[in-house]
């Protein structure tokens, strides 16, 4: 019997660094009764696109970690320039693996890196979602009421 295997993943380019979300664990799917593997790629589909929608809600509050980490005197090259190539990694994660790619000046310690990792896979863990919109305020319908006696 072949099976196919594998691990979603997904990834987000910010303004300072480069932040991927994987699922830390390969999957082997059994082929469906077709001989296809849809269900298992159809799952790794959404488990990706519930990646990207994390990183996406995320964006803010992380971006608002390299703020602080430019105010303490680091500068950050965008992942676009040239010297990003040169990028650290650092990662954090059990089940799900955060990894963060960036390059500053200067350089952070394994242990800032670390703690910056942690701090980003927290935001994506605990990431909240947007409130529904409250339903549109309309006018109250009014129905026409008859009296008791000429209901009869």
């Amino acid at each position: 019997m072949h099976r196919m295997s594998g691990s979603s993943h997904a990834s987000h380019t910010f303004t300072r660094c480069v932040v991927s979300l994987d699922a830390g664990i390969s999957i082997s799917w059994a082929p469906d009764p077709d001989g296809s593997y849809e269900h298992g790629q159809r799952h790794h589909e959404r488990e990706e696109a519930g990646f990207r929608e994390r990183l996406e809600r995320a964006g803010p509050a992380i971006e608002v970690l390299f703020d602080e980490l430019e105010e303490a005197g680091h500068v950050f090259l965008a992942p676009s320039e040239p010297g990003f190539s040169e990028a650290q990694h650092g990662n954090n994660g059990a089940i799900e693996m955060c990894d963060v790619k960036l390059a500053c000046t200067p350089r952070l310690t394994e242990t800032a890196l670390a703690a910056l990792a942690e701090r980003i896979n927290k935001l994506l863990v605990h990431v909240p979602r947007p409130s529904p919109p409250p339903p549109p305020e309309s006018e109250p319908v009014l129905t026409e009421k008859k009296a008791w006696w000429k209901v009869w």
